[in-house]
């Protein structure tokens, strides 16, 4: 072997869980490696009392009979995401008896010494480390063939409305971000300003995620706000979903924020995106001192990175107890947000701005550029573990 680029690559297991957005990112990471990969699906058992952080490297909280097994060969590579799989992780890595790279996907919630790399995203706020690695939007993969598929399956159906065509991809409330009717009848107002100045037709879908009563909501509202210039397709199990065909088709995007898999999906079209902003719900207050000192020092960290302030001596406390696990910034999607604007791959939807075409390529093509240099890391990191075979 003469360099890293030519390391053969490493018989990888992609831990799956349960969310199927989390597990898209797993195997959109290795696709995106080239690596080839088993899928290991696990199943949790959810009446285990053993919190995460205290079981180790072991199968505790393991629904076995409903997993994929967990036998050798061993792999070399394991690519996962999820606080719930890194026991599983570290048990894997121990029975193979071998340096195993490990990748993470997100915010592990342990110590971040754990792992050869995490590649995180902003609204997870982690500190800089060695081997942490910040992407502004999740990995994802796009099936070209199935969204030719899905775009000829649609097409003659959306033809019936006049182009351009924006799709509005609608998502649902999160425990940090409230999406109920109030947010509805915003999204319907600035998507009514938007249509004003873009003109087209707006092609409307919903999430496993949307409230029923947002569902009826923009049924309703769609027909006052582009009367003639819409399609709506809410989601429904079992029945076909425009989704795909709407990234196909669409000559621009209006994504919820609650989604950054939906926006990373869309920004893929390299076509304009406007984010629909959602506002935050206040989190619940832990009674007793340690709780409020605690939140104190968090809220304190999180307002000095907001207003770009050099860590002082309690930041950088507050920044160390976040690698060793022992403290959990709060999630904070104002940070893709803002990220996405920053860079000019987006625009908010309630300004109703149409963007310049070069600004768009620059953006995406830094996008891209981050993906890059996450990939080389990992590639470098497996050509270096190697050595240890």
């Amino acid at each position: 072997m003469t360099g890293p680029n030519i390391a053969i690559p490493p018989a990888t297991w992609l831990i799956l869980g349960e969310r199927t957005g989390d597990n898209a990112q797993v195997l959109a990471l290795a696709r995106a490696l080239g690596w080839p990969g088993t899928v290991k699906q696990i199943r949790y058992d959810e009446t285990c009392a053993v919190d995460f952080k205290d079981r180790g490297a072991s199968l505790t909280g393991v629904d076995l009979q409903a997993s994929d097994p967990l036998t050798s060969p061993w792999p070399d590579a394991i690519i996962a995401i999820g606080r719930r799989s890194v026991p599983v992780v570290r048990w894997i890595r121990a029975q193979a008896g071998k340096p195993t790279l490990h990748i993470h996907l997100g915010r592990p919630r342990v110590d971040l010494s754990l792992f050869d790399l995490v590649i995180t995203t902003p609204q997870y706020n982690l500190p800089e480390a060695e081997n942490v690695t910040e992407v502004t939007l999740p990995f994802v993969s796009i099936d070209a063939e199935a969204l030719g598929q899905a775009a000829a399956a649609w097409h003659d159906q959306f033809a019936g409305v006049p182009r351009p065509w924006t799709a509005v991809l609608v998502g649902g409330p999160t425990p940090q971000l409230a999406f109920g009717p109030a947010e509805a009848d915003r999204l319907l107002a600035e998507l009514g300003a938007f249509r004003a100045k873009a003109g087209g037709s707006l092609l409307i879908t919903t999430s496993p995620r949307t409230p029923d009563e947002v569902t009826a909501a923009l049924r309703v509202g769609m027909e006052r706000t582009a009367p003639g210039h819409h399609i709506f397709v809410p989601f429904a199990r079992n029945e076909a979903n425009p989704y795909s065909a709407m990234l196909a088709l669409a000559d621009n995007f209006v994504v919820s924020v609650d989604s950054a898999s939906m926006v990373a999906e869309a920004a893929t079209r390299q076509k304009p995106v406007y984010l629909f902003h959602l506002p935050k719900i206040p989190p619940r207050m832990k009674p007793g001192l340690k709780s409020a000192m605690s939140r104190n020092w968090r809220l304190r960290r999180k307002a000095r990175l907001d207003a770009d302030l050099p860590a002082d001596p309690l930041d950088k406390l507050y920044d160390f107890w976040t690698r060793r696990g022992k403290a959990r910034p709060r999630r904070d999607i104002d940070q893709v947000e803002r990220r996405l604007i920053d860079l000019g791959v987006a625009l908010p939807l309630a300004q109703s701005n149409l963007p310049q075409p070069e600004k768009i390529l620059a953006a995406f093509r830094a996008l891209a550029a981050e993906r890059e240099d996450a990939l080389a890391r990992i590639r470098t990191l497996w050509a270096n573990k190697q050595t240890s075979l």
